[in-house]
């Protein structure tokens, strides 16, 4: 089996939000996400580079998702494992998992940010960071509005190096779907133009506003030579944050309530109806409330995105519902008869498909209740 060398760049979780509805946010007491093992954090990202023979060789291209869960949290660090479904510039699906650990020591006081993972890295770099820049860089931007930074995208590549400035002098609104829900998290706001070797590039992050968990929420950098007003190069965001909630029914109360929910925390490989290992937690979740109301027959509704054309996102929404069902039949095993699915393509947007984070939230599943016995 051919070993890609390839690099993704990555970012990672959120915390404690709050919402007045005109755009100012605030943080409650306790986060809203704990972070804990099952973490699971959805990157959307958009390569915007050169395509053909003027491809970086071995990034993904395009459109594409990655898949972060946490799998440790001690007080000696971070352990996380990605799963990457992509093409690369040669039109290749890659299927990748890597794994990457952070020591507390680097998540207080390192300057360096890798913001990605290849297959020739270590699982761990001493003197770096991975979800977010250190508490020492948050540190500097908040009590001077500058810090000194430095970013790459996995080991081998040069780094580049500068200042970071904060834009404003409060947090800013940033979307996200918590288990399902949209969420507006408080970010700080920067941008920098960063130098490697003999060349400058402009970059803007999006960092998590919390004094423990400063983490990047969104990044975008340009191409050579432009100023802090670019045209993004390339542009990851974090879209989707499930997280392990044993005791939350809010989706059986949703079903029971209002006869149709979206159901967080169900992941597909890259363009196809296979299921990922992540997947089992919102399984488990729909066998146990079904197992609850013996009653109760569901249908499973697949969603896509408008980029692919009609026929395809037809097909591909139809058999990612199948999917699910059959998963549940056989693995779970929930009688056929109580259970149906259909896929309705991009026909039913629940936001923009102009954007990253509404691409990713068109691309969904959603359980619908027999609520008139005749389904």
């Amino acid at each position: 089996m051919r070993r890609y060398k390839i690099c993704f760049l990555v970012v990672a979780c959120a915390f404690g939000m709050l919402s007045d509805g005109q755009g100012n946010v605030s943080q409650t007491e306790a986060p809203v996400v704990p972070l804990v093992p099952g973490l699971t954090i959805v990157l959307a990202a958009h390569n915007a580079g050169p395509i053909g023979r003027n491809a970086v060789r071995n990034i993904a291209q395009g459109d594409y998702e990655m898949v972060v869960t946490v799998t440790g949290v001690s007080a000696n660090g971070i352990d996380e494992s990605t799963r990457i479904e992509a093409l690369d510039e040669s039109g290749k699906q890659l299927h990748l998992t890597i794994v990457r650990r952070v020591s507390a020591a680097d998540l207080a006081n390192s300057r360096l940010q890798i913001l990605g993972f290849h297959t020739d890295d270590p699982s761990e770099i001493p003197g770096t960071t991975s979800l977010g820049p250190s508490l020492a860089v948050v540190r500097d931007l908040r009590t001077t509005g500058r810090a000194i930074y430095s970013v790459n995208n996995f080991l081998k590549q040069a780094t580049s190096a500068g200042t970071l400035t904060r834009v404003g002098s409060v947090s800013v609104p940033f979307p996200v779907l918590l288990n399902g829900r949209r969420t507006m998290l408080p970010a700080i706001r920067v941008n920098g133009l960063l130098k490697y070797s003999d060349k400058v590039r402009p970059w803007e992050h999006y960092i998590f506003d919390d004094p423990k968990h400063p983490l990047t929420l969104r990044f975008a950098h340009g191409g050579v030579g432009e100023g802090v007003a670019f045209q993004p190069e390339f542009t990851r965001e974090v879209v989707r944050i499930d997280f392990p909630a044993p005791a939350d029914r809010t989706i059986e109360d949703t079903l029971s309530k209002l006869c149709r929910v979206e159901v967080p925390g169900i992941y597909f490989d890259f363009n196809s109806a296979t299921l990922n290992p992540q997947s089992h937690r919102a399984l488990t979740m729909i066998t146990d409330l079904l197992r609850r109301q013996p009653q109760w027959r569901l249908s499973i509704e697949g969603h896509t995105d408008n980029r692919g054309g009609d026929s395809y996102n037809q097909d591909l929404s139809t058999r990612r519902a199948a999917a699910v069902k059959e998963a549940l039949v056989r693995d779970f095993a929930i009688v056929p008869g109580r259970l149906a699915s259909v896929g309705f393509g991009e026909r039913r947007p629940v936001e923009t498909n102009a954007t990253i984070a509404g691409r990713a939230h068109n691309r969904r599943v959603e359980l619908v209740r027999d609520c008139s016995g005749k389904l």
